[in-house]
Formats: C-alpha cells, sequence, structure tokens
C-alpha cells in the first residue's frame, strides 16, 4: 500500500467505528472517491481480517471482531506489564542479565517489556520482536503451560531454523517441552540467536491458560549451563509471582 492508500484504509477504519456498518456508495461518498477505488480498498482489509460485509441483501460494510480481539490484547499487554515490573526488577538485580517479558499473540510471543543488564555485553531485542515458540526459551517455556494436543497444532507446518542449535523437530521439541513442565523453566542455548543463552518460565492467567513468559537473557560466555542452571529457580519464583498477581488482578 502506498502511504495515501494506508491513509485512506485507516479513514475507512475511523468512519465505520464512528457510524457502524456502510455500503459501498455511502462509504465511496464519505471518501470522496469512486466506487471502484473504495471496494479495492474495502477488499484489501476484507482479505486481512479486518472489515466484513453482510450478505444480501444488506452488503454494507463493518468493522470485524478482530478489533474486538485487538482491544483486548493491547489492554492486557498494558496489565501484564504493570504487574510484571516489580517481579522483572528484582529479577534483573539478582541475575544481573537482561530480563524478557513476551505476550502470546496468535502463534508467536511478542516482546512487550525488556529490562537491560548493566553489562556492556549483553543481549539484546527491540520492544515488538517476535519470538517463534520453538526457537526460543519463552516459547519453550509457554509451550509448557499448554495441553499437548494444543502444542502439536502449534508445531505443525515448517518450523524456521534460525541458528544451527534450533529446534525444528517436533518429536524433539515435544520433549523439551516435557522437560520444561519437570524442571520448571526452559533452557535455550543459541536456539534463536547463536550467541545468547536463555532461561524461560511460563506465565499463566486467573483462567490458567498461559498469557506470555518471563525470560534472562545474556550472552552464553556468561550465562554458562552452571550458572543457567542457578538462575532457573529465580525465573521460575519471579513468574510464578507474577502469576499469582494475574489471578488477583490490577493493583494487587
Amino acid at each position: 500500500m502506498t502511504t495515501r492508500s494506508v491513509d485512506t484504509a485507516l479513514s475507512i477504519v475511523e468512519i465505520l467505528a464512528e457510524d457502524g456498518a456502510l455500503g459501498l456508495s455511502e462509504m465511496a461518498r464519505r471518501l470522496e472517491m469512486s466506487k471502484a477505488t473504495a471496494l479495492r480498498l474495502l477488499k484489501t482489509l476484507e482479505a486481512k481480517g479486518w472489515v466484513r460485509q453482510e450478505p444480501e441483501p444488506s452488503l454494507a460494510w463493518s468493522l470485524s471482531q478482530q478489533f474486538a480481539w485487538l482491544g483486548r490484547q493491547v489492554s492486557m499487554d498494558t496489565s501484564l506489564r504493570e504487574i510484571a515490573l516489580d517481579s522483572m526488577n528484582r529479577l534483573q538485580l539478582e541475575t544481573t542479565e537482561t530480563v524478557h517479558l513476551t505476550a502470546v499473540q496468535l502463534d508467536h510471543l511478542v516482546l512487550i517489556e525488556r529490562l537491560d543488564s548493566p553489562h556492556e555485553l549483553r543481549a539484546f531485542f527491540a520492544l515488538g520482536t517476535q519470538l517463534p515458540f520453538h526457537a526460543s526459551a519463552s516459547g519453550l517455556a509457554y509451550l509448557s503451560a499448554l495441553p499437548d494436543v494444543e502444542v502439536e497444532g502449534l508445531l505443525r507446518g515448517v518450523l524456521e531454523r534460525k541458528t544451527e542449535r534450533t529446534l525444528t523437530d517436533p518429536e524433539v521439541i515435544g520433549g523439551a517441552v516435557r522437560e520444561v513442565r519437570t524442571r520448571g523453566y526452559s533452557l535455550n542455548n543459541g536456539g534463536l540467536v547463536g550467541d545468547i543463552s536463555s532461561v524461560g518460565a511460563p506465565l499463566v492467567g486467573a483462567d490458567g491458560r498461559p498469557v506470555g513468559a518471563l525470560s534472562v537473557s545474556g550472552p552464553t560466555s556468561r550465562l554458562t549451563e552452571e550458572r543457567r542452571m542457578a538462575v532457573g529457580p529465580l525465573v521460575v519464583g519471579a513468574a510464578r509471582e507474577v502469576s499469582r498477581r494475574l489471578a488477583r488482578g490490577p493493583g494487587s
């Protein structure tokens, strides 16, 4: 899409949010453009799941439920960040490594908060980074809190190999997930970025469903196997603390 097309598409969303369902002719009139151009933009938004067309005889256009999902997701991410911050601060002080907070978003996790290590050499992922379930400590931790049937569903298809150490065999990943359940925390040694190791634990909401994960990441030269095993219980403790607060709700 060009900048003009994006601007017009956002105008469509604003109009439908304010006025509700509209027919093509009225939408084209409001946008001051031809019906053909308006229809092309509406079809693009429909293909992405953001608008839907009513069946005949109405054929009016309206916003889809995806906007309701988006609103809930933004609210959930904000609440999760606020609830987790104190525990993240303590975990960062205890480990002196970078602490990451991720939230689930469809078929991946998204980094929504990060507390950086004071060390000059440290792990760095920008806020908004998408983390795959199979290649990250956060992802494996999240999967460990799901039923096996859901884990199998999320691992269907081709799993991208990020490094030579990335787990891509669903059976091997399934075994790793079972180990996380037994141990309480996940371990990732260069599976996402070659020289970075991580330790993660799931965050569970009031309904018992995982909502994301908490992890500690650092250079493998410093976050050695022995160090990862020592950090693991600290991550689990912080994640359980956040989960208890999630169960009680904001302000707890």
